[in-house]
């Protein structure tokens, strides 16, 4: 396993923080098991048809939230920045 960082660039730990306690938790379980697996088999390149490099949509249908974020290496480690979570309405 390479070395990882999770990120959360601007107001996104804010956002996680503001979702109700179990969606919250489910969706800091699911983006901390990305430093294990940063692309998952439930993460879709984002945008689908013109996928830029390195950019995921995760979506946890059971607990309706998706997550955006983006893999990237700098100096031997790859970075999870965490770009936007939202609440599937």
């Amino acid at each position: 396993m390479a070395d990882r960082l999770v990120r959360f660039p601007g107001s996104a730990w804010a956002e996680i923080e503001a979702l109700p306690h179990p969606l919250r938790w489910a969706v800091q379980r699911a983006i901390f098991s990305l430093l294990d697996e940063p692309v998952p088999l439930l993460a879709e390149p984002f945008p689908a048809d013109e996928p830029l490099a390195g950019a995921y949509r995760l979506h946890l249908p059971s607990d309706g939230a998706t997550v955006w974020y983006v893999v990237a290496e700098r100096g031997g480690i790859e970075i999870i920045s965490i770009q936007l979570v939202r609440v599937d309405t």
